[in-house]
């Protein structure tokens, strides 16, 4: 009889939401960016799909599962939250698109999606996808070549933290120069 009360106290207090144990909050790892601030650990935003679909991806990606790596950063940069993780989701599906790493090769697409990954230059945007998009206007792949606009991306990737632009906007802005 001992036993049957020890067993449905275990059962019937904890469904009742008396359990003495405070629930834990589960932390993450901050990226590099973040660790200049002090903080070694960062509370874990569920609402964050944007990050998950991104991590995912990388994970798939990693045990070189493309189609499923394709899949979550498809997603992850089709979120809503407007999270560096959205941004970089879509450079690396845009990367995807560009190279044809597991789906046909799509210029345009490629361009939609480094654009969106830029965030226009703002500082939560893929500085890679800025770049990209520069790289676009510079060659005229997809879009009128255009070296104005060109040296314009390139500055916005510079002002978000690309330091491999200056070689990029010294060949831009001598074209601009010579009347190209």
């Amino acid at each position: 009889m001992k036993k049957l009360l020890i067993i449905c106290c275990a059962i019937i207090i904890p469904a009742l939401g008396m359990s003495q144990h405070k629930p834990i909050k589960k932390v993450r790892r901050v990226s590099a960016a973040v660790k200049g601030s002090g903080a070694k650990y960062a509370l874990e935003d569920k609402n964050d799909s944007a990050h998950i679909y991104y991590m995912k991806g990388w994970d798939s990606y990693k045990a070189k599962d493309i189609d499923a790596a394709r899949y979550y950063w498809e997603r992850g940069a089709n979120c809503a939250s407007p999270i560096p993780s959205k941004y970089s989701s879509a450079f690396r599906y845009g990367l995807m698109l560009q190279t044809g790493e597991g789906i046909t090769a799509d210029k345009d697409a490629s361009f939609y999606y480094y654009n969106l990954g830029s965030a226009d230059g703002r500082p939560e945007g893929d500085v890679d996808a800025t770049k990209n998009v520069a790289s676009y206007y510079e060659n005229g792949i997809t879009v009128q070549q255009d070296f104005k606009k060109a040296l314009e991306w390139y500055l916005k990737a510079k002002a978000q933290g690309n330091r491999f632009c200056d070689a990029d906007i010294a060949r831009v802005r001598k074209k601009i120069a010579q009347g190209l």
